[in-house]
């Protein structure tokens, strides 16, 4: 198997504390298969001071120029994809592909490098934030600066229009925070400014709504402030079924729209005369819009050098919940379920889509290259024990949600359909790296990282390596109260197609 440079270069922890021994909880499911994964893997675990928890995360990005225009938490740093693009050997010429976009992050890292790049993500509001950062040089600084100051000093008309929102947001502002958003809002739309600033401006606006809101990402769900009407009125109905009222988080002293909306439209200008002053070498990013699923088996054969990605966890984390102020705002309400169910399968809620693909895949004249697919997914022994596994759990009243069991099993096919084009569109010798978590289900432990390996071995990638963070990610509270806790490897996979 091909070494990359700095594989040697950074010293293992020992790899006995990176293999697991055990994966079912006292033993009650077959764990053969996992554990075999363990030892035909085990020589690609390194421990590595080279990557961490903040530069696989958004942690590293609030503060970056241009990557932190908006938050989004699942997103990785522009440090993690400028290592591997070294690593990797990709330079000027070459081509990335990300099948995962998320607010762009490899995309712009390549375009400051001078790299061409695809990439492809479902949710509009990364699509908006594409659209403001890959215009940096475009804009007009002193536009912007005249806009910051009308911002903060005009008046502002009263908004005509109410803010769209999804069942999940009502109540997430105040009706004065509400008001004045809107008004901002129709205020920005109506300005004669350059199409760029109007984007980038609806970009500003949508990355303070969190900011002003009585809501706070976390995890999978949306925190609620005490004070907002949608706690107080779930609250009321509970006291009126005389049970408990659900405790609120607390933000504090909320920010108005105005000077939010200015100080945070400051900063980006700061960043775009920071940037313009920058020479990039010219190269083309393209974002596509759409499922990954669909769009990569259209994609023309070998044509990338590399792949950067990290995909949705195997998680339940429901990213139209996460972002549901985001998405309502950007008026999505008619479509939030076709949404919710073109994501990558990583909810209880997403059906499978075994059915759609077959019928793709013929319309397309590769309905042979499905069954191939179908194949090493059926034939895949670890998948079938963590499938069987979680079924036994279930059985024992172990799972808290059946749709874990479904999920888990599409989530895994999916992903395959993933592995198998992204081999097809690569270039002979382009490394491939995945960022991904390792989960666990009614005690029961899936080695996603190398499942995943297994599958891409499978469908032809060399596997090279499998970085394991220092830290590792622990259980959720309610898995260690009844099954002990279990540190779950973090891990970046690397590939390589032959």
């Amino acid at each position: 198997m091909q070494q990359l440079s700095f594989l040697t270069d950074v010293p293992s922890n020992g790899r006995e504390k990176l293999e697991r021994s055990s994966f079912s909880h006292q033993s009650v499911a077959v764990e053969s298969e996992r554990i075999a994964l363990e030892k035909r893997y085990a020589l690609l675990l390194e421990e590595t001071a080279l990557f961490n928890r903040k530069l696989v995360s958004f942690q590293a990005s609030k503060n970056e120029i241009l990557h932190g225009w908006l938050k989004y938490r699942e997103g990785f740093s522009p440090q993690l994809v400028d290592t591997l693009l070294e690593e990797f050997g990709i330079g000027v010429g070459g081509h990335i592909l990300e099948p995962f976009a998320g607010s762009s992050t490899t995309l712009l890292v390549a375009m400051m490098r001078g790299i061409d790049a695809t990439g492809i993500e479902l949710l509009p509001h990364c699509h908006l934030a594409w659209e403001a950062k890959s215009q940096i040089a475009k804009y007009s600084v002193e536009e912007l600066k005249q806009i910051a100051h009308q911002a903060a000093l005009q008046q502002i008309p009263l908004a005509r229009t109410q803010f769209p929102h999804l069942v999940i947001t009502e109540g997430a502002f105040s009706e004065e925070t509400e008001t004045e958003l809107m008004a901002f809002t129709e205020w920005i739309e109506a300005a004669s400014i350059s199409d760029e600033a109007r984007v980038l401006c609806r970009l500003v606006l949508t990355s303070v709504l969190e900011s002003v809101s009585y809501t706070r990402k976390d995890g999978q769900y949306l925190r609620w402030d005490g004070r907002s009407s949608k706690l107080q009125k779930r609250n009321h109905r509970r006291a009126a079924q005389g049970k408990k009222e659900v405790g609120g988080i607390d933000k504090g002293v909320l920010p108005n729209v105005r000077d939010t909306f200015c100080r945070a439209l400051k900063n980006v200008i700061r960043d775009i005369e920071i940037l313009q002053k920058q020479t990039f070498v010219p190269s083309r990013q393209t974002l596509l819009e759409g499922s990954t699923l669909y769009i990569l088996s259209a994609l023309g054969a070998e044509q990338f050098s590399g792949v950067i990605t990290s995909p949705p966890y195997a998680n339940r984390y429901d990213y139209t919940r996460t972002y549901a102020l985001e998405l309502a705002y950007l008026g999505v309400k008619e479509r939030i379920f076709d949404l919710r169910q073109s994501l990558l399968s990583c909810t209880v809620e997403n059906r499978s889509k075994i059915n759609e693909l077959r019928s793709h895949y013929e319309s397309i004249g590769s309905g042979e290259r499905f069954e191939g697919i179908m194949q090493v997914i059926r034939s895949n022994a670890a998948l079938a024990e963590v499938n069987q596994a979680l079924q036994i759990r279930q059985e024992r009243g172990e799972m808290n949600n059946r749709g874990v069991l479904t999920m888990v099993e599409n989530y895994f096919t999916e992903l395959a359909f993933v592995f198998a084009e992204i081999l097809r569109v690569c270039r002979s010798g382009a490394h491939v790296a995945f960022v991904n978590d390792n989960v666990r289900y009614g005690g029961e432990i899936i080695p996603v990282d190398l499942l995943c390996t297994n599958l891409a071995e499978q469908l032809g990638f060399e596997p090279v390596k499998v970085y394991v963070l220092s830290q590792r990610k622990g259980n959720s509270s309610q898995q260690m109260g009844k099954f002990g806790r279990a540190a779950l490897r973090k891990s970046i996979t690397i590939w390589r197609k032959p």
